[in-house]
């Protein structure tokens, strides 16, 4: 029994060593990988360079110019003068005729309904009626009338548009002392001069809306329509749909204007500009822009000429002047694309084109805003 286990032990330790020698050249191997490895570590962390070999110049900070504290000119950004009358124009008069209105006067003045009180007289409230037979004056183009609230005071006043109080004292108008506190009306009128420039340069830029527009015209197809561009501009200005016939003594306008007359854009809106001016031959027909009512048909005195003002019984009112003929009274009723009249030179113009003003409860505001593509 002891030789059996002799036997066995001597066989099982022949086995051993014939496996270690076939796993020898694995374990060889093994070895060999082991120490590259270790030998690749070693060399990665010696450094080829130390920090203290690379030498790197002082930065120099950037000498950048100080910019100058300047505070924007609100006179010009927040306040505008509204009136239709080119800086250097002879003053518009009118006389008060039987009948007239604060708003009548606006239309046949050129402006804003509540710039009408700085036509009239610095004492003047919007509550008193107007006196038959008195001459109002407009206010030039860079001025901007002010009502007067309670507590306010001329340096105030001054203060909000950014001018000087002395400006204000300075236009024989307001009736003021050259020097002083003067006592001011609560609801009273005082006419503020802005600061804006005298008279346009003759190399100004033209404005972001313009030069919008004119890029706009520059990549589109030859013989394009500017009407193309306009209407493009705004998904808001694609005609209404019609829905169906109106009754012929329906007053109440869309909202919705189109051009009055084909032509071009001759020159557009701005602070002593508050309309478009359509260039067109004479006698080329103008329609009108919605439907309404006729309210003035007729001569005006004050520079517009053979004129038509239609109102659209939705707080808009249309205008068009300098006409040559006129096909309308005042009391019609007349449709949108109805021809009203054509295109003239009359009253202060320099020749034939469209003077056209869309009012929105009084104010003048930019027809292109509101014109939808013919």
């Amino acid at each position: 029994m002891t030789a059996l286990k002799g036997v066995a032990l001597r066989r099982g330790i022949a086995t051993l060593h014939k496996g270690v020698a076939l796993l020898r050249p694995y374990l060889t191997l093994l070895a060999l990988a082991a120490a590259l490895a270790l030998l690749r570590v070693g060399k990665a962390q010696v450094p080829v360079i130390t920090p203290a070999d690379v030498s790197t110049p002082t930065p120099t900070p950037l000498a950048l110019p100080t910019p100058t504290p300047s505070e924007p000119d609100l006179a010009i950004s927040q306040f505008v003068a509204r009136t239709l009358h080119v800086i250097g124009d002879a003053p518009i008069t009118y006389t008060v005729q039987p009948g007239d209105t604060l708003f009548s006067v606006a239309l046949e003045m050129g402006l804003d309904l509540e710039d009408v009180p700085c036509a009239v007289g610095p004492t003047f409230t919007v509550d008193r009626p107007l006196v038959i037979g008195d001459v109002l004056s407009a206010p030039p183009a860079n001025v901007i009338c002010h009502e007067v609230q309670p507590g306010e005071t001329i340096a105030s006043i001054a203060a909000r548009y950014r001018v000087n109080p002395a400006q204000i004292r300075s236009l024989p108008w307001n009736h003021l002392p050259p020097e002083g506190e003067a006592r001011l009306l609560p609801r009273t009128h005082l006419r503020v001069p802005l600061n804006v420039p005298l008279q346009m340069p003759s190399g100004q830029s033209v404005t972001d809306a313009e030069l919008d527009f004119l890029l706009t015209m520059l990549n589109m197809p030859i013989s394009t329509s500017p009407f193309v561009v306009f209407a493009q501009k705004s998904a808001a200005r694609q005609p209404a749909t019609p829905i169906g016939p109106l009754p012929a003594d329906w007053p109440y306008g869309s909202g919705r204007f189109t051009w009055p007359v084909y032509g071009w854009l001759s020159q557009g809106y701005r602070f002593d500009h508050r309309a478009i001016d359509i260039a067109a031959p004479q006698g080329t027909p103008v329609t009108a822009a919605d439907r309404g009512v006729v309210i003035r048909a007729g001569w005006n005195n004050q520079g517009y000429g053979r004129f038509v003002v239609i109102d659209h019984k939705i707080d808009y009112v249309t205008l068009y002047a300098h006409l040559d003929r006129i096909f309308v009274q005042e009391g019609e009723i007349v449709g949108q694309g109805q021809v009203i009249g054509t295109v003239g030179s009359t009253g202060n113009s320099t020749g034939p084109h469209l003077h056209f003003e869309i009012r929105d409860f009084g104010r003048l505001t930019n027809p292109l805003e509101l014109l939808t593509a013919p």
